[in-house]
């Protein structure tokens, strides 16, 4: 990205403006370029992108960063799953539950 002299913008300016544009946005203050960084890569693992790819996305030297990204990715993959396999039993119970019960009359 370029300022208005056609220069690369500093990191400090860069964040600057980025407060700009979520202000001239409506967007609450608080969003930084280091968060929506984190939201990219958080999306990229959410997404079961390779690790690999997600390090070259990102920028990284190494997988040290990248593997944290994978890692919480996985965390909230086991959650849903967990969660999932619980409403389901609970469904199943419930609907034996719901059944009626059969009696034989003479």
């Amino acid at each position: 990205m370029k300022n208005g002299y056609k220069r690369s913008f500093s990191e400090k300016s860069l964040s600057g403006m980025m407060q700009h544009w979520t202000r001239l946005a409506g967007i609450p203050d608080g969003y930084t370029l280091h968060g929506l960084r984190r939201t990219f890569g958080t999306y990229l693992a959410e997404c079961n992108v390779q690790a690999r790819a997600i390090m070259e996305a990102m920028g990284h030297s190494s997988m040290t960063v990248t593997d944290d990204y994978v890692r919480e990715a996985n965390k909230k993959r086991i959650a849903v799953d967990i969660a999932r396999a619980i409403n389901q039993r609970e469904a199943k119970r419930d609907a034996m539950k719901q059944r009626t019960v059969l009696r034989v009359v003479k």
